[in-house]
């Protein structure tokens, strides 16, 4: 397991212990338990609970780990399809980028 995902586990225990029992309770005790068996125990990372989560960093791994959770275990039906439709926006575009730089028509213009 890379320390990335090791910190990102950290982070997201880290902003998990900021919610109510009942919201926790919404989680699986095995996922939990992964995150606290996997965490970086060398990594402090702290959140300031009267700043907004988007005003403090949260690295892509948490963050993805985070978007995971609220689907599966928060959010409501009109809340999983508009988290789809970006979901699925953002791979498009990501494919479309993708396509862009590794466009076999343009690969040796350089050369």
């Amino acid at each position: 397991m890379t320390s990335n995902y090791k910190k990102a586990y950290t982070e997201v225990l880290e902003i998990l212990s900021h919610l109510s029992k009942e919201e926790i309770d919404k989680i699986p005790k095995e996922k939990i338990d992964y995150y606290k068996e996997n965490m970086d125990v060398d990594y402090a990372y702290h959140i300031d609970p009267q700043k907004p989560l988007d005003e403090q960093y949260i690295s892509s791994e948490a963050n993805a780990i985070l978007v995971t959770l609220f689907r599966d275990y928060f959010a409501n039906e009109s809340q999983k399809d508009v988290l789809k439709k970006m979901l699925d926006l953002n791979q498009e575009i990501l494919e479309r980028v993708k396509k862009e730089k590794y466009n076999a028509n343009d690969i040796f213009k350089n050369n």
